[in-house]
């Protein structure tokens, strides 16, 4: 989920938030074998959900026998509680954090002190993010150099609801680890879409400058007329017909065909990667309407993967629960639509196999942050029975970390294998609205998560501003 910096702007004095992105989404659209697949998710899940209370009773035993108590949340407490890493993570290249929303104070600080555990105690070296690729290489510029300011890095980032304390105690973090480890250094990658930045359109016409001076005319006559426009951007850019939406996108591909027909180097594929993120905004955002699709996941998987042949290492991969459940298809519902296809998780996870690993996160009951402009503490009530919180939330801990993967007796083995619902919020949720609206849906729960922290109450995230 997210919203972009233009989006931000635009969504304010134009139109409502949109689902999982920066501004207005379409491609509400499903064939018939879509929907059917929707349809038999649905009465699978509904009868889960129908199934009398006593069902849960050897689920929660075995919760009971093998959770490991999370002792503290503060990222920097002892890591021992969350040895059970070690055993979760042992063969993965990638690790999928997810998040329930986007405005918990409590489950930002646990990803924090989950990304410690993974970089100090088994070697991972970046943290990838729910955030766009160019405004990801200026904090990694920081986190690796010193250079430029946190907390300006951080009250930039692509949603509002990322620009806070929690979030730029990671970023600060990092930078110490890096300090005291040089040559060992953690990086930091922006692995989406969400914001078109002109930074991006300096390092591309600076390298066409470098080594194709005879070039660059023919470069800016196709940068010119995608160049951001300034906050409004996505809001001018979807008003636009579509054949000119249709021309747009032409311009940008032939950035990216430019670049890609230069002499292959090292800063030729920054170049390239630069070039793909421009002409993926321009294509993601194309399609109007509030739905959230498919182009974005393909665009995290395939930056990731950019980002191991070039850099390489192991990374911790930070976005909500929808974008780093590992189902090959995941149905999201939200009051209003429905939506389903596969997301960034379900790409690695068919890509790499079990060297991806998603570890999930949910709470039970509290307050969140939501909305935006103001953003807002909205309450969000424990969650109704047949829903996966629920289960979880019988457990005797409180706050705990459960490896789904471990030995279990057939009525857990059958609940694993079954399909599951975990309340996903998006922040358009607002009060007066049931958190158990907000949904996502896939045919197994272990195909979706390898992991999963369970809190039991949540606070709202600290706004820097």
């Amino acid at each position: 989920m997210g919203l972009g910096a233009e989006a931000r702007q635009d969504r304010r004095h134009h139109t409502s938030p949109n689902r999982f992105g920066a501004g207005p989404m379409i491609d509400n659209v499903f064939n018939r074998r879509s929907l059917l697949g929707l349809a038999a998710v649905a009465a699978l899940a509904s009868t889960a959900v129908a199934s009398p209370a006593g069902a849960s009773a050897p689920i929660t035993d075995w919760i009971d026998r093998h959770a490991a108590r999370i002792d503290s949340t503060d990222p920097a407490s002892p890591l021992d509680d969350l040895d059970a890493l070690r055993r979760i993570a042992r063969d993965a290249e990638v690790v999928g954090i997810g998040e329930w929303t986007h405005g918990s104070h409590e489950q930002f600080r646990v990803k924090h002190k989950i990304v410690r555990y993974l970089v100090e105690r088994m070697g991972f070296r970046t943290l990838a993010f729910e955030l766009d690729f160019a405004h990801g290489l200026a904090v990694d510029r920081y986190a690796v150099t010193g250079e430029g300011d946190a907390r300006e890095l951080a009250t930039d980032l692509s949603s509002q609801l990322w620009q806070t304390q929690e979030i730029l105690d990671v970023i600060e973090w990092v930078r110490g680890f890096n300090a005291d480890h040089p040559g060992d250094e953690v990086r930091f990658l922006g692995a989406d879409l969400l914001t078109l930045r002109e930074a991006s359109f300096t390092a591309i016409t600076d390298h066409v400058a470098a080594v194709s001076p005879d070039r660059a005319a023919e470069l800016a006559g196709h940068l010119d007329p995608i160049r951001p426009t300034g906050p409004g951007h996505i809001y001018w850019y979807q008003q636009l017909g579509e054949a000119e939406r249709v021309d747009l996108i032409g311009h940008a591909q032939a950035v990216l065909d430019l670049v890609a027909d230069l002499p292959d180097s090292k800063d030729r594929e920054l170049a390239a990667q630069h070039a793909r993120t421009v002409a993926a905004w321009h294509e993601y955002y194309a399609i109007l309407g509030p739905a959230p699709r498919p182009g974005r996941e393909v665009f995290i998987a395939d930056t990731i993967e950019w980002w191991r042949r070039q850099v390489g290492g192991r990374i911790a991969y930070w976005a909500a629960n929808a974008h780093t459940a590992a189902a090959p298809s995941t149905v999201y519902s939200l009051p209003g639509e429905t939506t389903e296809f596969t997301y960034a998780g379900g790409h690695l996870r068919e890509r790499i196999g079990r060297e991806y690993v998603s570890v999930g996160t949910v709470f039970h009951e509290g307050e969140v942050n939501s909305r935006w402009y103001p953003v807002v503490p909205v309450a969000v009530a424990p969650p109704g029975p047949g829903l996966l919180d629920a289960e979880l939330g019988e457990a005797c801990e409180d706050d705990y970390l459960i490896d789904l993967r471990l030995r279990a007796p057939r009525p857990v083995r059958d609940w694993l294998a079954a399909p599951t619902s975990v309340r996903m919020v998006h922040p358009v949720y607002q009060d007066g609205e049931s958190a158990d609206d907000y949904v996502m849906t896939t045919g197994s729960l272990a195909a979706t998560f390898d992991a999963i922290v369970h809190l039991r109450r949540t606070t709202p995230s600290v706004l820097l501003t």
